[in-house]
């Protein structure tokens, strides 16, 4: 299954049950920020090190809220990129923005085989099920999880949000092949680090900047995203919003905690529960919010890896890379 892959339609292979990495040709491996554009080589995989990680600053008011409003300076950015990491007329893989990304479990009728799923849903998708968006492009696998009906895992994304990042990549002489989601690449981080069973219902939160990414996996499924912006306070001296690192940990406790009750009493199979709680972000009071989480909600509360990721020269990058780290094992495992 394709999650927008081979552009100009369809996302890239998700990595589930039976295949959490999915080796394709050599595709390298890139994301978009509001802050900057993101790019990592790995050297070794076990234990993971980079060769290199890179990154361009992104200018205000390129990338907003997901949308690219700059179209002319994304494209030079681009191309400043492709030459100096290489990357002209190579196969390039991106993230599709959380904020035009829905992830749906949605019952079909057991007549339908697998291999029909993607016409069944092409053909529901605005009659019976709807979509915040008029111009979807989707993938569909089947939950396998539930044997007790048919259900499939739905993901979608705003076609022309998706093609504009697509076309500043091919005016910067690259070549885009797959649009991934960011809840996949770093659920695949995190379960390269965790070696997780299946059987866990895992909470994953992505912190950047004031904006907050959550989504669940469960049999190593995604269920469910929502992304939010963060209530910052105002500087006393100022009067403009400080950044997420003055964010009281209870704030973004009290949402997490609204969304593991969503997900045990709305879309867990039996009133499961939240049993794990991944963390990715770089904010400053990381151990402070997770040991409220343990506390609260009385769930393991874990940062996404264990210890920091090192480059060869021994360098430590920050969370920040965690994102396209987790795209590029797609290709390299």
């Amino acid at each position: 299954m394709t999650i927008f892959s081979k552009l100009k339609t369809p996302l890239s292979n998700i990595s589930l049950p039976t295949s959490l990495f999915n080796r394709k040709k050599q595709t390298y491996s890139l994301t978009f920020e509001d802050d900057a554009v993101r790019y990592i080589r790995i050297k070794t995989l076990d234990p993971l090190i980079l060769e290199s990680a890179n990154e361009i600053t992104m200018p205000a008011h390129v990338i907003e809220e997901g949308r690219v409003a700059d179209v002319a300076a994304l494209e030079h950015l681009l191309t400043e990129a492709a030459k100096d990491w290489g990357l002209t007329k190579r196969n390039v893989a991106f993230l599709a923005p959380d904020a035009y990304v829905i992830i749906r479990k949605v019952a079909y009728p057991e007549t339908v085989m697998d291999e029909e799923l993607k016409g069944h849903f092409f053909i529901e998708i605005g009659s019976t099920i709807y979509l915040p968006f008029d111009d979807p492009v989707f993938d569909v696998i089947p939950y396998t999880a539930n044997s007790a009906q048919n259900e499939a895992i739905l993901i979608a994304s705003k076609e022309s949000v998706v093609q504009t990042y697509e076309n500043a990549l091919e005016a910067a002489k690259m070549v885009p092949v797959v649009a991934d989601i960011a809840p996949l690449s770093l659920y695949r981080l995190a379960h390269k680090e965790y070696q997780f069973t299946g059987e866990e219902h895992i909470l994953l939160a992505d912190l950047r900047g004031r904006s907050l990414t959550v989504s669940i996996f469960y049999s190593h499924f995604p269920l469910f995203i929502r992304s939010m912006e963060l209530e910052v306070p105002l500087s006393l001296t100022t009067g403009e919003a400080l950044n997420e690192h003055s964010v009281d940990p209870m704030t973004i406790v009290m949402e997490l905690e609204k969304l593991a009750n969503f997900y045990r009493f709305n879309l867990a199979e039996s009133e499961a529960a939240i049993t794990h709680l991944l963390w990715n972000g770089t904010y400053s009071q990381q151990d402070e919010l997770l040991q409220m989480v343990r506390e609260r909600l009385a769930i393991e509360a874990l940062p996404l890896v264990k210890e920091p990721i090192r480059c060869v020269d021994g360098s430590v990058v920050s969370a920040e890379f965690h994102r396209v780290i987790g795209l590029a094992l797609k290709e390299e495992v």
